[in-house]
């Protein structure tokens, strides 16, 4: 419903239809439409609402006057005269009212126009009482900005109302309006203290239960107010410490906290979760407290400060407890997180993959421990991409016996790890994979493999021997000097299915197991129905043999058997039998002399005592190791020492062959240096003998 104060119309807010605001009179519509040239001058002691009217009325196209004051207000309409007065009701040194009144004791001043703005009352609150100081235009906050325009244009077009005397029943209704809005401010600011107390009963009742100590202090490090969790650590009564210093109260505590307090005092910057350790009044145990000191502020200024203490001594023992669990676990632990990054390594961990624990942290689980499948194949480890284990996608757990931790020097440790997740709820938030070294064990495993694999080849041994499974090969031994050539013999074996298998996977199994000598003595048996004038042959003897009393007439009574000159046959000794037994060796070596057999050191210059070979045996040929002829044309130092060793056997009176000769210009080399014989690759390849 529309209401009406002095013929001027008032309408509901479009913000609030509670809250009515002034409308241009209908009777005069040309001055919605004249633009605004007048000067206004806003008057209220509250620096956002004039803010607020001067952004408004400024932007229409007044010119704005403010005062923060009456009185400022009072003294500009003496010099400025604007042409309307917008003045709020209640103000500090005096209300709306009574700004009219001294208005209108100012010479000339009694036509100015005046509006009315609150935000305390309502419209029927003061109509009545406006008018008696001659104000019809009346501004009720809040108003929106198209409201405000036309009610200050209407005002602007409304002449001068003579002042009533504010006398009788009036006056008394002006001081009965003031005293209710200060009544109703009374009743808020004690409804408000009466809220701020009941917030800080429920603080006070809530710090008492709480199980962290908190505190107020000044700043002069004196207790304000202390909670029961905070003096069961002081071990002081609750109320027998306003007032107090810290220092006092807890001086070996306070040594600690000092710099921290002092800093909070002097930057205003809180100082959060810093450990400090003690022992508590009521024992003896060694407590751990982490302290937050922050800055009680007032006008930015730091009046005093709020201390939450925390005790974690149990968190801290169990750390402790979980250090040195961890640190003398012979298993390596790494936590990692959701995107495989480690977040935890303990010692072993650390000593495995041979870095120090804290630099592990960030890295890609993947990039330390792996399947050594994928080692094998050349992966790169990426973030993101774990192949330890499927945790990322289905959080389970994996075990892997065939896992290698990746060192940063590029070795490959064999390690048998687990994977197991880390939930929070539903939800997987990393895991933890332990791994142990397995490099001992691996090798305890390798070790009893091979003496199955040894136990393995010696049946295949003897089944071989037993079935003539056993096969010689030849390979030219070519004259660089124009002497005649021979060959020497090579042993390999033949599988039931007809494979030939190289010496190297079952010599070293018959030496082992002493099966040898019956190997040897098969060679010697069946080498000689091969030698003859046109063929010289040379026959291995292994250590083993050298130690055969019975060798040397088994040896004579195959030459008988054959029908061969023993001067055809070359037997050959390595330096490295040699030294298990010399003495053994020499009355072999002396033995096959006088029978007219030629006696060969093989591997000559690979030994320690190669020139008490030459003196004390019997020897016909000095064969040069293929160490010293292999890249002979690109090592000079070979090229000297295979010159030596020419020298010397001349002076001995020895032949020289020189073995592994892999191509022509090494040949030429040879040649150049005085060799007398050659074998190699390059002069031919082992190949099968007739049997």
């Amino acid at each position: 419903m529309d209401r009406t104060i002095g013929g001027t119309h008032m309408r509901p807010s479009a913000s609030d239809p509670d809250i009515a605001v002034l409308t241009e009179p209908a009777a005069d519509p040309s001055s919605a439409h004249d633009p605004p040239q007048a000067t206004i001058l806003v008057v209220g002691d509250r620096a956002v609402d004039r803010g607020h009217l001067d952004v408004l009325l400024a932007d229409i196209g007044y010119t704005i006057l403010t005062a923060d004051s009456c009185a400022t207000g009072l003294e500009l309409v003496r010099t400025r005269a604007p042409d309307l007065v917008v003045c709020a009701v209640l103000m500090a040194d005096m209300d709306g009212f009574e700004f009219v009144q001294a208005l209108r004791n100012i010479e000339g001043t009694s036509d100015t126009r005046v509006l009315f703005w609150t935000a305390t009352f309502t419209e029927d609150d003061i109509r009545d009482l406006a008018l008696t100081c001659g104000v019809t235009d009346l501004l009720c906050e809040p108003v929106a900005p198209a409201d405000l325009g036309r009610t200050v244009r209407s005002a602007l077009g409304t002449h001068g109302t003579r002042q009533l005397p504010l006398v009788g029943d009036e006056a008394r209704r002006h001081l009965r309006l003031l005293n209710g809005a200060l009544v109703s401010k009374v009743d808020a600011l004690e409804r408000s203290e009466r809220r701020a107390a009941e917030t800080v009963t429920l603080l006070e009742v809530f710090g008492q239960h709480v199980p962290v100590g908190f505190g107020l202090l000044d700043t002069e490090g004196r207790h304000i107010h202390v909670n029961n969790a905070l003096a069961a650590i002081t071990g002081i009564a609750r109320d027998a410490h306003p007032g107090r210093l810290v220092a006092e109260v807890v001086p070996a505590l306070w040594r600690q906290i000092r710099p921290l307090f002092d800093s909070v005092v002097e930057t205003g910057a809180p100082v959060v979760n810093a450990e400090v350790t003690g022992w508590t009044a009521a024992d003896t145990e060694l407590h751990h407290w982490l302290v937050s000191l922050y800055p009680v502020r007032h006008a930015d200024e730091v009046v005093g400060i709020g201390a939450l203490v925390s005790d974690v001594t149990e968190r801290r023992r169990d750390e402790t407890l979980r250090s040195a669990v961890m640190d003398t676990m012979v298993e390596g632990v790494l936590v990692s997180d959701p995107d495989g990054a480690i977040t935890y390594a303990n010692a072993a961990a650390a000593a495995i993959s041979g870095a120090r624990p804290g630099a592990l942290h960030g890295t890609p689980i993947d990039a330390v421990v792996r399947h050594a499948e994928a080692v094998d194949a050349g992966e790169t480890p990426q973030r993101g991409t774990c192949n330890v284990s499927p945790l990322r996608t289905d959080g389970v757990t994996a075990r892997q016996q065939d896992g290698v931790v990746l060192r940063g020097d590029g070795v490959a440790v064999p390690v048998a790890f687990s994977c197991a997740p880390l939930r929070s709820g539903h939800h997987v938030t990393g895991c933890v994979t332990v791994f142990r070294d397995v490099t001992e064990e691996r090798a305890e495993q390798l070790r009893v493999q091979a003496e199955l694999d040894a136990v393995m080849w010696l049946g295949r041994i003897r089944d071989a021997l037993a079935d003539d499974r056993l096969l010689l090969y030849a390979q030219p031994v070519v004259p660089l000097r124009g002497d005649s050539g021979g060959f020497e013999l090579l042993l390999r074996m033949q599988s039931p299915d007809g494979e030939i298998i190289e010496p190297e996977a079952f010599l070293p199994v018959a030496e082992r197991f002493g099966i040898i000598t019956e190997v040897d003595r098969w060679v010697i048996a069946h080498a000689m129905r091969l030698a003859g004038p046109e063929q010289d042959i040379g026959i291995n003897l292994s250590a083993r043999s050298l130690g055969d009393p019975g060798l040397l007439d088994f040896i004579v009574t195959q030459f008988e058997s054959a029908g061969v000159d023993p001067s055809y046959v070359t037997f050959e000794i390595t330096e490295t039998a040699l030294m298990e037994n010399l003495d053994a060796g020499q009355r072999l070596a002396e033995g096959l002399d006088a029978l007219g057999s030629g006696v060969a050191l093989d591997d000559f210059g690979t030994g320690f005592g190669s020139f008490t070979y030459l003196k004390r045996l019997p020897l016909r040929y000095l064969k040069i190791d293929a160490e010293f002829v292999t890249d002979l044309t690109e090592h000079p130092a070979n090229r000297h020492l295979v010159k030596a060793t020419v020298g010397l056997a001349r002076d001995f009176g020895y032949k020289t062959i020189a073995e592994g000769v892999e191509d022509a210009e090494t040949l030429d080399v040879l040649r150049e240096l005085g060799v007398d014989f050659a074998q190699g690759f390059h002069l031919g390849r082992p190949a099968p003998t007739a049997r």
